[in-house]
């Protein structure tokens, strides 16, 4: 579990280093500071937030239809 949880960290971290590679000065006030690398850190915040909700409703879909009931023989 503890390895898991290392490989999710080192991956979000990823995420933010790889948005403040594509654009450093987040806030546009000419220095790379600690609050860019918040803004990033909203960015990827928001962005696995949909992710996560897409694979949430993929996934239901999945159960739905999974579950439909089956027409009765006759």
């Amino acid at each position: 579990m503890g390895t898991l949880v290392v490989v999710l960290l080192l991956a979000v971290a990823g995420w933010i280093v790889w948005k403040l590679v594509k654009d450093p000065d987040k806030n546009d006030d000419g220095v790379v500071d600690a609050k860019d690398v918040v803004a990033a850190a909203k960015e990827v915040a928001v962005e696995a937030k949909a992710h996560a909700e897409k694979a949430a409703e993929v996934a239901v879909e999945k159960v739905k239809k999974a579950r439909k009931p089956k027409a009765p023989k006759v």
